[in-house]
């Protein structure tokens, strides 16, 4: 006979099976169900254990056999269609399991990282190591593998094989061998451009700090090539953070925060800050040395506007586009005490970061698009046109997003306008959206803008296109 206990306000009832709960005309504020069967609950919770144990041996069965399947495409890429997977001695192929590469991410001592960006990265790093590519460097062979089957597969494989000894067949395997400095160099390095793009992306100048990474590429080498090794061979990526300088200047009589601004450079296993820097020579000032650097600093004004007026940049993309505004071949223009430097994305220029020389320092201030009424080609549009900064306003021309989903690429007229004022690297991008270079970008919204119809109506164009054309 099954029995129940019900416990009502501390005390205990028995109850029979078939006895109605309702009889009881009371509110119970808890029910606990005890089986008296107690010896039959206890085998069922034995029973219970013992399948997930078998369970987890079935699954770890199941994981190797799908390992040996990718270890056994690997051979056949490597014997150029030839299965010398067959020729690999079953200790051999235990050992590639055992030792099979693994990627790990610790959180540097003192460093103030969440585990939600730490779970990013780990998706990111799945992600990327999925879709890059690397060459297996056969002579005689072209085959390429993604990122994961190398760290899976090639290095516990080149390992095993550099520390085997001869086995019949084993020289089959000597071409896949021949280059291996070389191709896991390669590896590395595109797995450490993999890791810094995701320290970058997730940059944020407000924060002012960076986030860096080590990763002990020479270790790395070494010990999956020349020197034995046991159990998993863990590739361990070090997150940390920089902590950027923040100085206070007065700009327009109010006391502002600025951040230095700089690119992290990793070099083995040290990540570190290069700063930003300008000569006084690019900006036309005295220099009794010839070659004085001073660093540059951003205010958080000047990041808004980028992120608002260059839709294609992500806060995160701000300190390296930055950093290469102030490389040696921009130009830096001075307007009175205020510099206009070019800023290029992906080595299209899409406008200028405007800076002042203040307390021994150069701080931008703010960035505008090309097509801004005070950059030289918003000048010059303005010129051509007749608009006034109102008018760009009004028509949101000075804003990316528009340009690019607009239709001035495609209209002689409008386009050739924006040539002669300077503004064909918008042009650029707004052809490489129509390829789908810019997808990302384009605003469903926007897809049938008339643009160009806008602006020649908003300039009456139509009363003087002839003589502006027959002039040029």
């Amino acid at each position: 006979m099954t029995c129940f206990f019900l416990a009502y306000k501390g005390k205990q009832y028995f109850v029979q099976k078939n006895i109605r709960l309702q009889i009881l005309n009371i509110s119970f504020e808890k029910i606990i169900f005890a089986s008296a069967k107690k010896k039959k609950t206890a085998m069922a919770k034995k029973k219970k254990k013992s399948n997930s144990h078998v369970q987890q041996k079935l699954q770890a069965v199941q994981h190797k056999k799908l390992y040996m399947e990718r270890l056994h495409r690997l051979c056949t890429y490597i014997g150029n269609g030839e299965p010398l997977f067959d020729l690999l001695p079953l200790y051999v192929r235990d050992s590639a399991y055992e030792h099979r590469g693994a990627l790990k991410i610790r959180v540097d001592k003192g460093a103030k990282i969440t585990k939600r960006f730490v779970r990013i990265v780990y998706s990111h790093l799945e992600k990327e190591t999925k879709d890059k590519r690397i060459e297996l460097m056969i002579p005689g062979i072209t085959h390429y593998v993604n990122l994961v089957d190398y760290y899976q597969l090639v290095f516990p494989l080149e390992g095993v094989l550099l520390n085997a000894p001869m086995f019949p067949g084993r020289e089959k395997f000597d071409a896949f061998c021949l280059n291996i400095d070389e191709r896991d160099a390669k590896y590395l390095k595109d797995l450490v451009y993999i890791i810094h793009c995701t320290c970058y992306a997730y940059c944020d100048l407000s924060k002012r700090e960076l986030y860096t990474f080590t990763f002990d590429e020479q270790r790395a080498s070494t010990v999956i090539n020349r020197k034995s090794y046991t159990g998993l061979l863990y590739q361990i990526i070090t997150l940390g953070t920089y902590q950027l300088d923040v100085r206070y200047v007065t700009i327009n009589g109010d006391r502002r925060p600025v951040v230095q601004t700089g690119e992290i450079l990793h070099k083995y296993n040290i990540s570190g800050l290069k700063p930003t820097t300008v000569s006084l020579k690019q900006l036309r000032m005295k220099d009794p040395t010839g070659h004085t650097e001073i660093p540059v600093y951003i205010q958080q004004h000047a990041v808004n506007r980028i992120m608002q007026r260059a839709c294609c940049v992500l806060p995160g993309s701000v300190p390296s586009l930055v950093h290469k505004a102030f490389s040696r071949k921009r130009k830096i223009i001075r307007e009175g005490h205020r510099y206009l430097v070019e800023c290029y994305y992906e080595d299209i220029k899409i406008g200028y970061f405007v800076g002042i020389f203040i307390d021994g320092i150069f701080v931008i201030l703010t960035f505008l698009l090309i097509t801004h009424s005070n950059t030289p080609e918003g000048r010059k549009l303005a010129e051509l046109t007749g608009l006034q900064r109102s008018d760009i306003s009004f028509l949101a021309i000075d804003d990316l997003k528009t340009l690019i989903n607009s239709d001035i690429g495609y209209d002689d007229q409008i386009s050739q306008i924006f040539i002669d004022a300077g503004c064909e690297s918008i042009l650029q991008m707004n052809f490489q959206l129509s390829i789908g270079y810019y997808d990302w970008l384009w605003d469903k919204a926007k897809q049938d803008s008339e643009l160009s119809k806008l602006i020649a109506e908003y300039i009456q164009l139509g009363n003087t296109d002839e003589e502006y054309f027959e002039n040029e």
